[in-house]
């Protein structure tokens, strides 16, 4: 696919949307490697993006979380020089297992090493949020067939300590928080995205791989949130040239080289900063 288009985009989400609520009863538990789960859904539904994104002689990459092993290094040198779409099938494939609603399919256009544009969708709720042209949207009943288009107004949940914090799992296991705050590790990026950019969490800790992110970052940042780590830096769009990302082949393969906090402003991350512990 050369071009982002809403339409497209929008079907795609919703046919994914489908694949993983037809498959929810009984989703095929399994156990990668790396001891996360996958599922039946996520195979389908990648493989379903692999057939409209993976096209190297029409100069269309893929990278997804359930295929990027097998391919190539010269495969991935080629989409981190041209178009490249980062898929992440189930977002939350945890809780999408335990039946759980807190999950969603992510797309992120990357152009040249940059992300462009993306989208999230969660399929329970039945609402999309995606960037266009710098615009912001959101599409509503995708699964009617007939989804409702608008600009998205992104809501800024006040900075109190009646604001919860959604955190890592990283986090839920090493790190101190000696804040009021409730927190919760709900491990899923596009769930917490979501939250966040809705106004129903005051903050997000990331710790996770590229395509985790790759749907909701750019829509963060249109929306005038900051992503920021610990010394201030600005977690932005530039995936090959900022050096935030673990991209050479090993363990640590597509994480972040550290945790960010998305928050609302740059008042609500120092605050959440402030009180965490990395142990």
């Amino acid at each position: 696919m050369r071009h982002w288009k809403i339409d497209t985009v929008l079907q795609l989400l919703k046919d994914a949307g489908g694949i993983a609520l037809a498959a929810s009863a009984d989703p095929g538990i399994e156990l990668k490697s790396d001891q996360t789960v996958v599922t039946r859904a996520d195979r389908a539904i990648e493989q379903m993006f692999a057939d409209r994104f993976d096209r190297p002689s029409e100069g269309s990459f893929m990278i997804g979380e359930e295929s990027v092993a097998t391919k190539p290094e010269s495969y991935l040198d080629d989409a981190f020089r041209s178009l490249c779409y980062v898929i992440d099938p189930i977002d939350g494939t945890a809780p999408y297992s335990a039946h759980v609603p807190l999950w969603g399919v992510s797309i992120g256009r990357m152009e040249n090493g940059a992300l462009t544009e993306g989208a999230i969708y969660m399929p329970i709720d039945d609402e999309a949020l995606f960037t266009c042209r710098g615009e912001l949207f959101s599409a509503r009943a995708l699964q009617s067939g007939a989804p409702v288009v608008e600009p998205f107004q992104p809501r800024h949940m006040a900075l109190t300590p009646a604001g919860h914090i959604c955190i890592p799992q990283q986090g839920a296991k090493r790190w101190r928080f000696d804040l009021p705050n409730q927190v919760f590790a709900w491990s899923t990026c596009v769930g917490c995205y979501y939250a966040l950019l809705k106004g129903r969490i005051l903050a997000y800790i990331l710790s996770c791989k590229l395509w985790d992110l790759a749907g909701g970052l750019p829509i963060a940042r249109a929306a005038g949130f900051v992503n920021r780590f610990a010394d201030g830096r600005e977690l932005d769009l530039a995936i090959t040239a900022s050096g935030n990302f673990h991209l050479e082949p090993g363990p640590m393969r597509w994480r972040l080289k550290a945790p960010v906090v998305a928050a609302p402003d740059r008042e609500t991350a120092e605050y959440v900063w402030s009180h965490i512990r990395q142990e």
